[in-house]
C-alpha cells in the first residue's frame, strides 16, 4: 500500500479512542433495544484492497447489511452487519416475544433497518462531536447478499477498513461494524485527526 495511506503510531491510537466512544454509545443505544449487554471488540484498522475486504467479510452465508453514507469534511461509508440469521434473531429481540417466524420474515427488513439507523446515527453523531465536525447523514439503506453484494465500494482500489466486533451477550449473536474510507477522504481524515493532536500537544 502506498505510505500516503498508512496511519502514524499516534493517529492510529487516536482513531482507535475515538471509535470505542462511538461505538460505545452505539453499544448503548443497542443494548437498550435487544434489552441485553453488548460486547465490543476492540477497533481493528487496516488498508485492504476490494478483494482483502470481500474476504474479511464472508461470513460462508448472506450478510444482512444497513448503511449510512456521511460527507463533511471526509467522506465515509458507516455499515452494520449481521449474518442472516443473527439478524432475524436481533430483529426478533426487538420486537419481543410472540411473533411467529413468518411475521418476522415480514417485518425483518423495517425492524433491522431501524436498528441500523439508530446505531449509526449514535456513532457518527459521537464520532463527529469528537472531531468537532458536522456530516450530513445519508437514509439507511438496506441489502442483504454476499459480502460483495452488500458492500459497494463502487471503483476505489484500496480502502481504510475499520471493524468493531459486536456480540450479544446472552443470545452469543456477533455482528459488526464497519467503516469504510476512500483514498481522498483518507487524508482528509488524516488532516482531522492531526488537527486534535496539535491541539492536545
Amino acid at each position: 500500500m502506498s505510505n500516503s495511506l498508512q496511519l502514524t503510531e499516534l493517529e492510529h491510537d487516536l482513531l482507535v479512542e475515538l471509535f470505542n466512544i462511538g461505538v460505545g454509545r452505539a453499544a448503548d443505544s443497542l443494548s437498550q433495544i435487544v434489552n441485553q449487554e453488548i460486547e465490543l471488540s476492540v477497533p481493528y484498522i487496516e488498508h485492504v484492497s476490494v478483494d482483502e475486504l470481500s474476504e474479511r467479510l464472508d461470513q460462508g452465508e448472506d450478510i444482512c447489511s444497513v448503511s449510512q453514507s456521511m460527507a463533511g469534511s471526509f467522506e465515509a461509508n458507516t455499515i452494520l452487519l449481521f449474518p442472516q440469521n443473527s439478524s432475524m434473531e436481533v430483529v426478533s429481540k426487538m420486537l419481543g416475544d410472540g411473533f411467529s417466524t413468518e411475521t418476522l420474515a415480514e417485518l425483518h427488513q423495517e425492524g433491522f433497518s431501524e436498528i441500523g439507523n439508530v446505531v449509526l446515527n449514535a456513532c457518527i453523531g459521537s464520532f463527529a462531536e469528537s472531531i468537532e465536525e458536522v456530516f450530513d447523514v445519508g437514509l439507511p439503506v438496506y441489502r442483504i447478499g454476499s459480502s460483495t453484494q452488500v458492500i459497494e465500494t463502487g471503483d476505489l482500489n484500496e480502502i481504510l477498513f475499520i471493524r468493531i466486533n459486536l456480540v450479544l451477550s446472552t443470545s452469543h449473536v456477533e455482528g459488526y461494524l464497519v467503516f469504510l474510507l476512500e483514498h481522498f477522504s483518507f487524508e482528509k481524515l488524516k488532516a482531522s485527526l492531526n488537527k486534535i493532536i496539535h491541539g492536545l500537544s
